[in-house]
């Protein structure tokens, strides 16, 4: 008798194992959830290592469990079965989570504050927007493994080592530097409006140079080229300055000698050169009173002579005398 079941039981599995039948479609209690059910379907980004049968938590509560998985384009699309007294917003977010760290992945669905009120229904979808991938264990180890071996690490402790290197080994030289840093904070915090009348000065700086950032711009185009050429010239400048040593010191071999001369010749022209430059403001007023004697004396005198002599005295020979030497100082008379 025994004999004769065992070939029935190994084509019954071979029947079983050729349809496609899983260990998980066979109806052992608790893989499938008790009572009336509905179906809501979620899109994940990445659904990786989660099992079959999963179940769907809400609040810490078993709502409900997988069913399957679709993949719909690059888009995961898990359908679940959640119990009928399960009253869940339709904006409810759903995440892959675990409960332990070597634990099994569920979906974990959790309603936002101010939550939709319209509720979930049979077919719904959570759309992916509202879904947030698992956080393995291995990304997690992997992430670890890059910062304590990867170069984040040995930067960090780079800092570190900056960071004790740039305060001094004397403890109480760090004394010293704390208390100098203590008075500044306090001198500045003393000096409020100082430091306001700076930022001010600072921001209307900025904003002239803001206001003016044509002429900036110029500058820094034309400057440099033009300071090249600036230096150019001052060297040539000194070039000259220079060479004209030799010839300063030939002008004033030749000069010297004859200071004395010079200074003679100043001390003659000087009282001329005021004389004239005072004369330069009676000028106007002589040549009136000179053109009034010519015109009104001189020349009728000339054209209609009336002289009558009445007397000759010896003064006049005196007078005559005066006259002539006065003549001959101006070089009028031999």
């Amino acid at each position: 008798m025994r004999r004769a079941l065992l070939p029935l039981i190994i084509a019954g599995a071979l029947v079983l194992t050729g349809c496609g039948v899983k260990a998980t479609d066979i109806p052992i209690p608790g893989t499938y959830p008790a009572g009336d059910t509905y179906t809501v379907r979620i899109e994940f980004g990445s659904v990786l290592n989660l099992p079959d049968r999963a179940k769907v938590i809400s609040d810490g509560v078993e709502v409900g469990m997988l069913d399957h998985i679709d993949l719909i384009g690059t888009t995961a699309v898990a359908t679940v079965k959640l119990h009928t007294d399960a009253k869940l917003s339709k904006s409810t977010t759903a995440e892959l989570r675990q409960s332990t760290i070597l634990g099994d992945i569920h979906i974990a669905l959790e309603a936002p504050k101010n939550a939709d009120p319209t509720l979930l229904g049979n077919g719904d979808v959570i759309p992916v927007s509202q879904t947030i991938p698992a956080t393995n264990v291995e990304d997690i180890l992997r992430a670890l493994s890059n910062i304590i071996t990867g170069g984040r690490w040995s930067d960090i402790q780079k800092l570190v080592t900056d960071v004790n290197a740039a305060f001094p080994s004397d403890p109480a030289e760090l004394d010293r530097v704390n208390r100098a840093g203590r008075a500044a904070l306090h001198d500045m915090a003393a000096h409020t409006d100082e430091v306001n009348r700076i930022l001010t000065s600072a921001q209307q700086i900025t904003g002239k140079l803001e206001s003016g950032r044509g002429a900036v711009d110029r500058i820094l185009t034309f400057g440099p080229d033009r300071a090249a050429g600036l230096s150019d010239v001052l060297l040539a400048v000194v070039n000259l300055i220079i060479s004209g040593g030799p010839l300063a010191k030939n002008a004033g071999d030749l000069l010297l000698p004859h200071v004395g001369d010079f200074r003679s010749i100043v001390s003659i022209l000087a009282p001329t050169a005021v004389t004239a430059g005072y004369a330069d403001l009676t000028l106007a007023a002589n040549l009136d009173t000179f053109h009034t004697l010519l015109k009104e004396k001189i020349i009728p005198f000339l054209g209609s002579p009336d002289v009558k002599v009445r007397n000759v005295s010896a003064a006049a020979d005196t007078q005559a005398d005066q006259l002539i030497a006065t003549l001959r100082s101006i070089g009028m008379v031999p």
